[in-house]
């Protein structure tokens, strides 16, 4: 789907994006707890990182694009979810633990494979997500990370130039 410069306020595709998975995850996915964009919160910390359990953090890597006609571009976007845990703090929990995580992320799959982002007003800016892949992350402290990714593709008309067509007048007297 289309993505121009004129549909909303904001003029990132990425900034729309962001806000749409956030909504969406928040109205159908009440057990996470918070959803935000990823600056590495819970990376490189001497502690657990003082965050509210399970949370989704959201980043954009890979994309690619390709070009069309009128400085447009055709893009492939992936999408990647951290969904993170809090250490098990007690061993005869982490079956019940593991099993409550993996019924979380079975239910952010739902909320997203084939969901069409939308902007405030309504407006589609993407085609259907589609689960690409899921990872768990190899991590040195005791959080549980599981990667989930998914992929979408656009049509960024935001570089277009816009044409105006001025219609010439013409007067012609008839005598």
């Amino acid at each position: 789907m289309r993505y121009n410069k004129y549909a909303t306020m904001y003029q990132s595709y990425y900034s729309l994006l962001l806000l749409a998975l956030k909504a969406r995850i928040q109205q159908t996915v009440p057990e996470i707890l918070l959803v935000e964009q990823d600056w590495r919160q819970i990376d490189n910390n001497d502690s657990t990182p003082a965050l509210p359990w399970p949370c989704v953090l959201i980043d954009f890597t890979p994309s690619y694009f390709g070009a069309e006609s009128e400085l447009g571009q055709w893009g492939e976007v992936t999408i990647q979810l951290r969904l993170a845990f809090p250490p098990v703090t007690a061993p005869d929990t982490v079956s019940g633990q593991a099993i409550a995580g993996y019924e979380i992320e079975a239910k952010l799959y739902k909320a997203l494979q084939g969901w069409q982002p939308t902007d405030q007003e309504g407006n589609v800016f993407g085609e259907p997500l589609t689960r690409l892949q899921v990872i768990t992350e190899d991590r040195k402290d005791d959080l549980r990370v599981r990667m989930v990714y998914f992929t979408t593709t656009m049509e960024d008309t935001s570089a277009t130039p816009v044409y105006t067509i001025k219609v010439a007048k013409l007067d012609i007297d008839v005598e």
